[in-house]
């Protein structure tokens, strides 16, 4: 299985056959694509939380996560730094946010991940990206013996859990038992920094209330 960060694996389960964010989920994925993308900033010490919760820039973005570069853009642009609850604005109201997700989808079909679609009626200048079936597979297989098979939970794969159990997307690839089990994995790991981290950001993401 390809490199991926959780951020782009995210992706790819969530993000449909067509390329698009699925209507009923709407502001619970576009919440956590801004949540893993924040949250790997944070982790990779692009930006830095202060202690009054504001984010701020503190280093160039590397060149392996140039599909982040939209959002780190719009950090960097701020003429005064936000917290993250208003740099909830950026989801809802930036037409940079426009950029964000066709740049994960081109990351991934350069990786060969996802499928450039032709752009079609109105929308000719917006490309989409499909995820492929085969990646979306290895994603939840990596999932299932990590957290079903009492397997080692890496940090990256606890990230990607809690935002796709959050975003109601894990009963889309497990069935109910394996769902409740899974929840059942993800309260006994609550306590860990990676978990706390990741509810944290995504609970405030929500709270902003996204107008996507």
């Amino acid at each position: 299985m390809k490199n991926l960060s959780y951020t782009q694996e995210y992706y790819l389960c969530a993000v449909n056959s067509k390329g698009d964010v699925p209507k009923l989920k709407f502001a619970a994925i576009h919440s956590a694509l801004f949540s893993g993308g924040i949250m790997e900033l944070l982790e990779n010490g692009f930006v830095e939380r202060s202690e009054n919760d504001t984010i701020v820039v503190s280093k160039p973005l590397g060149d392996d996560f140039l599909y982040l570069k939209t959002l780190y853009d719009y950090v960097v642009s701020l003429e005064k730094p936000l917290n993250l609850k208003r740099l909830i604005k950026f989801v809802s109201t930036t037409k940079q946010y426009d950029e964000f997700l066709p740049a994960i989808g081109l990351s991934l079909a350069a990786l060969g991940c996802a499928d450039e679609l032709p752009s079609q009626g109105l929308l000719k200048n917006k490309t989409k990206y499909a995820p492929k079936s085969e990646q979306v597979n290895l994603i939840i297989e990596k999932i299932r013996a990590e957290l079903l098979e009492d397997g080692t939970i890496t940090d990256e794969t606890l990230c990607l859990t809690v935002l796709l159990d959050k975003s109601f997307i894990l009963p889309d690839y497990f069935s109910k038992a394996e769902s409740e089990t899974l929840k059942k994995r993800l309260e006994e790991v609550r306590g860990s920094d990676t978990y706390v981290m990741a509810k944290d950001i995504f609970s405030i993401t929500m709270a902003g209330g996204l107008e996507v």
